[in-house]
């Protein structure tokens, strides 16, 4: 389960590189199962019917919580011995293959980068013929409504031909969804903002300078040193003033490359540049981490980014008196005035059970256990300060995290942020096969961002200059998938498009 910060910028649905294989990696990894194998087989059972299952994943930093949740597990099942482990990341993802290959794959493991692109975890394992279904006979009949944002486990994300193979991890958009705008409650008093906080653009223009008079502040710090930072800022602020944004700016009106010159769009990046031409943004080129220091320090009031900053900002940089509320609308306050919400796929997936498994009931006897919405572990893994499980509901979020977890402020704002949006790969499986998104980022590396960086910069004329972008990337995109689609494979721009959502309503997924 890699942190959520880490895995944020990854798109849902789209294809990414594979990951090579270098000689020297693939012998510690060999090295690796060997001491594994030798330390702690799979799955056991004993002549007086005691089992014990391997759980094995990449959170090392949440191994002594397993460990716990294993005891309390064997509270209820007290034949079943639960042993987690965990390996640095990159080690794991050497050695879980060669697991497979040696015959001694743990009986629960982790799985959450296939090659293709997000939302294929299932198409990957079941490729290789490394998962086993869950037991239906140990579910309960609403098993499949407990997980929230799923469709009631909805397949080919989680299941097949009417099984259910695997349970979802924590949103890879953080803590409880990304995009949010956090503030120094300390610079906002100084520039008399206290209570008073900008929902439009013409009151968070007015505020900047408010902070910058009263303040001697920058109104603003947000790093654009590299893609990502950028678009903590692109996919906070811009997404809820566009229609049906989307990271990987293919537009879901178009199905092509059109976002970044649709009038919307314009508008938002428009007024982002007026904040740089007037000096209300930190100056300089600079990272996250110095963006992050700035509004910890009080050198800037504002700072856009996900779920996560909640703790991060007292945690690393020791930071309590930050507040968090939702981005500014364009000309009417938010939610009612968001021309679109900030997109999330449904929860990917995370844990299987080993078609190499001797004791598939037990281990979906624990996968039951751990899911359960009023149970030990969603208790006491929300007590943690952890990510949110797709399994607990809101207001026993409330009730469960720490009382100094700035966590529970983004409860009530999640449901007026967030929308479920539409995954291509969902809508065309096909997708995991297609080259023609990787075609275009070959064309010129980070060629969006660094234009929009430019642009935010230096200034310009921002549709000439998106339309030059688009033009290129849509040349690539359509030659690639029209040369696909003759091949056989069932991908067009249709995959991308979906016209009729509006953007602020959650959008309907069929069986």
């Amino acid at each position: 389960m890699a942190g959520a910060e880490s895995q944020f910028s990854q798109r849902n649905g789209v294809p990414m590189k594979p990951n090579k294989l270098s000689w020297p990696a693939v012998g510690a990894a060999l090295a690796m199962v060997t001491l594994v194998a030798c330390s702690s087989s799979g799955g056991e059972s004993s002549a007086d019917g005691q089992v014990t299952l391997k759980w094995q994943g990449y959170s090392q930093e949440r191994v002594g919580f397993y460990k716990e949740a294993a005891a309390e597990f064997k509270k209820e099942f007290p034949n079943i011995t639960v042993v987690p482990e965990a390996l640095a990341e990159d080690d794991y993802k050497q050695a879980l293959p060669l697991s497979f290959r040696s015959k001694n794959s743990p009986d629960l493991f982790s799985y959450t980068w296939p090659t293709a692109g997000d939302y294929f975890e299932l198409t990957d394992v079941l490729g290789n013929n490394w998962a086993a279904p869950l037991d239906a006979s140990v579910l309960p009949a609403d098993f499949k409504s407990r997980f929230r944002g799923t469709s009631d486990l909805m397949e080919p994300i989680y299941g097949k031909d009417g099984k259910i193979y695997t349970v979802p991890r924590p949103p890879s958009t953080g803590t409880i969804g990304y995009g949010y705008m956090y503030f120094n409650k300390d610079v906002l008093a100084k520039a008399g903002l206290t209570g008073n906080l900008p929902a439009t653009w013409d009151q968070f223009t007015a505020a900047c300078q408010a902070i910058k008079e009263k303040a001697g502040a920058s109104c603003i710090a947000q790093s654009t040193q590299s893609p990502d930072e950028i678009e903590r800022l692109l996919s906070t602020f811009v997404a809820v003033n566009v229609k049906g944004y989307t990271p990987s700016k293919v537009s879901t009106q178009s199905g092509k490359f059109t976002e970044t010159s649709d009038p919307q769009f314009v508008a938002a990046i428009q007024y982002l540049r007026s904040l740089y031409e007037q000096k209300h943004v930190l100056p300089g080129q600079y990272d996250k981490i110095a963006a992050r220091q700035a509004v910890a320090g009080g050198k800037a009031a504002f700072y856009f980014d996900g779920g996560w900053m909640s703790t991060v900002f007292p945690e690393t940089f020791k930071f309590k008196n930050f507040g968090v509320a939702l981005p500014p609308a364009k000309t009417t306050a938010a939610p009612d005035g968001y021309a679109g919400r900030i997109p999330q796929g449904p929860p990917l997936p995370e844990l299987f059970i080993s078609s190499q498994s001797k004791h598939p009931k037990e281990a979906t006897q624990f996968l039951e256990w751990m899911t359960r919405p009023n149970g030990w572990y969603a208790q006491h893994f929300t007590e943690k300060g952890f990510d949110l499980l797709p399994w607990v509901a809101p207001d026993k979020a409330a009730q469960w995290l720490p009382k100094d977890n700035a966590t529970r402020d983004l409860l009530p704002l999640d449901p007026k942020l967030h929308v479920l949006a539409p995954v291509p790969a969902l809508k065309c499986p096909d997708l995991a096969k297609s080259q023609a998104l990787t075609k275009v980022d070959q064309i010129q590396e980070n060629l969006v961002h660094s234009t929009i960086n430019k642009f935010l910069l230096s200034g310009g004329d921002w549709p000439s200059m998106a339309r030059s972008v688009e033009d290129k990337q849509n040349k690539v995109f359509e030659a690639e998938l029209g040369k696909e689609a003759s091949a056989g494979l069932k991908v067009s721009t249709d995959c991308f498009a979906e016209p009729a959502w509006d953007g602020v309503t959650p959008f309907k997924y069929t069986k």
